[in-house]
């Protein structure tokens, strides 16, 4: 049997050692399975508490993808079964990780290239240094599974400036590198084909530098990085993201369209996406959220109650199982959504405390 994750121990020069973590589903764009997070959560703590450990590497096998989200199959069925605990155990098992990574003693990298998305902004965001390349293309796509931006996304797209965050959960926009760095959403853009010399500098490093400073003599030049698709609506989606509420947004975001191919998928897929995804993308990023730890907690409650309200369930029919892109949402806009249906979303009743509580 393939192991879901490839473990390597590369020796330093210095007597330590690099784990190197690989996620093992190139076919399926390195989706993140339930496989993957076990095998990591049953090593994380032994590597963390290593001395000769000097840092632990994550990357993706294959060029197209580091992972381009959670494998959320078995929770479809799940839920069309009638299964209500499977959506918690789901929940508490990947966020659990997200929390663990986050808790990390020992410097962690992302090697984020091609597709960086859902659950594996969870990983990639909790890393020390987050590495993009030329392919890179990050996104929380979650709206469109009738969903919202988790693992975490709940505080680190508040951390985007200017509030261009929500812009990113409310459209599902896919950033490029160039842009990931801009919006701090990663740290370093290097080649393409630069892992090999990444993994040689860490195996020659000494710690008298920080980490992340080791590498970033390796960053390309501003010439040799992707044009922004962002900076020429820059301004306009600041002064879009500062209307007073959801509605007006969605209302200043749509008059962006008609330029380029990039900002008109972007409203396209909002237009598409689940008006319940939506509500809860903008009431969580107006939440005052400082530590990761609440961030997990409170998302844990709205992801398990979104497993038992139908919305998700549906969501991912139509994108992922009969693939006919035609999701029934439960209301057709978002000012037809009652507030206390959002509400009802942080309920914590009748739900077992995760293991991070």
């Amino acid at each position: 049997m393939t192991d879901a994750v490839l473990i390597n121990e590369i020796a330093t020069q210095t007597g330590g050692k690099i784990i190197e973590a690989t996620l093992n589903s190139p076919k399926s764009l390195n989706a993140l399975s339930a496989a993957m997070i076990e095998q990591l959560m049953a090593n994380l703590p032994s590597w963390d508490a290593d001395e000769q450990v000097q840092a632990i590497v994550i990357r993706g096998a294959g060029e197209r993808a580091f992972c381009a989200g959670g494998d959320i199959r078995d929770l479809y069925n799940a839920m069309a079964s009638g299964d209500t605990d499977f959506g918690q155990q789901f929940f508490n098992a990947e966020y659990s990780l997200d929390v663990a990574l986050h808790n990390l003693k020992t410097p962690l990298i992302v090697w984020g290239n091609g597709y960086v998305m859902g659950g594996g902004m969870g990983i990639y965001q909790a890393a020390d240094v987050r590495v993009v390349t030329p392919s890179s293309r990050l996104a929380m796509p979650e709206i469109s599974i009738g969903l919202y931006p988790d693992v975490g996304a709940s505080l680190f797209l508040q951390q985007v400036p200017e509030k261009l965050g929500l812009f990113m959960g409310l459209t599902a926009a896919m950033i490029n590198s160039t842009d990931a760095c801009r919006l701090q959403m990663a740290d370093l853009q290097l080649a393409e084909n630069g892992y090999d010399a990444m993994l040689a500098a860490l195996k020659a490093w000494d710690g008298t530098v920080d980490v992340q400073a080791l590498l970033a003599t390796m960053a390309l030049s501003d010439a040799e990085q992707p044009e922004s698709d962002i900076n020429a609506y820059w301004d306009e989606l600041v002064a879009a993201l500062q209307q007073p509420d959801l509605a007006a947004i969605v209302a200043a975001i749509d008059a962006l369209g008609g330029r380029d191919k990039w900002m008109d998928k972007a409203i396209n897929t909002m237009h598409k996406g689940s008006p319940i995804g939506l509500q809860l993308t903008y009431r969580q990023q107006q939440q005052d959220l400082s530590t990761w730890h609440e961030t997990f907690m409170q998302e844990y409650y709205i992801a398990v109650n979104a497993t038992r309200k139908g919305e998700f369930q549906e969501g991912i029919r139509a994108l992922l199982i009969d693939k006919d892109g035609a999701p029934n949402w439960q209301f057709t806009s978002i000012t037809d959504v009652p507030t206390d249906f959002i509400d009802s979303f942080y309920d914590q009743e009748g739900i077992p405390l995760p293991d991070y509580a």
